[in-house]
């Protein structure tokens, strides 16, 4: 029986985004140890980007960044806050940063997410592995991206060196490198966050794609290096 792909496509986007609307404005979202705090953000955008590819990652990228601008503009992030009311950093500087950071870096996030996805399925036919590839890019391309653009803007800045930097050079690191600085940021948080979106997303994206499948639904979207997917 044919059924209706663009309902499903509709039905799992409208459901992810809902989530990230609740993970971005609720403590729902943040894991908090006493060692470390874990995001869950990346894992819906590993999840659309691994069941509907490449182009609604960047739309599910899209609407992360959104909602990054949204908490950095109105508080609810502290390095928002910090750089926003910095007094040495000029405002066109401050906004075209948070821009870069906030939404340009998790639209690369999300499309990139899907691209491996397609990439790998191409060998995985299953698509578990694919799935795990791209949930695993989620959370490393968001931090890439994300720590790229902030030492491209504002590592040289005064507020970043006085607040962040000197702290670290202090407690014994030689964070006048910005990869070293680069490190000692992410820390052991980062390799915990990546295993989380990682193991949580793949099974999540393979399990929408495997139930998909056995009722006949299917990604009505054309994918990089594989056809179209066809109904059962």
């Amino acid at each position: 029986m044919r059924r209706n792909n663009t309902v499903y496509l509709l039905a799992v986007m409208s459901l992810m985004i809902a989530i990230m609307v609740l993970f971005g404005f609720t403590p729902i979202g943040t894991i908090a140890t006493p060692a470390f705090t874990i995001t869950l953000m990346g894992i819906p955008v590993a999840v659309i980007a691994c069941v509907f590819g490449p182009i609604m990652g960047l739309v599910a990228g899209s609407v992360w960044g959104i909602i990054s601008i949204i908490q950095a503009f109105s508080g609810m992030d502290a390095t928002g806050v910090l750089l926003l009311s910095a007094p040495d950093i000029p405002a066109a500087n401050k906004y075209i940063g948070l821009i870069f950071m906030c939404l340009i870096a998790r639209m690369l996030t999300g499309f990139l997410a899907g691209f491996f996805f397609d990439l790998v399925k191409r060998f995985d036919k299953r698509g578990f592995f694919a799935s795990f590839a791209g949930s695993l890019s989620t959370a490393f391309f968001n931090t890439l991206f994300f720590m790229s653009f902030f030492v491209i803007f504002f590592f040289n800045t005064e507020t970043v060196q006085n607040t962040y930097v000197n702290t670290f050079i202090e407690a014994g690191w030689a964070a006048q490198n910005p990869f070293i600085f680069v490190i000692a940021v992410i820390g052991f948080n980062f390799i915990v966050e990546l295993l989380v979106n990682a193991i949580v997303g793949s099974f999540v994206s393979f399990g929408i794609t495997q139930g998909a499948r056995k009722i006949g639904l299917s990604n009505p979207l054309p994918r990089f290096f594989a056809k179209k997917e066809q109904n059962a």
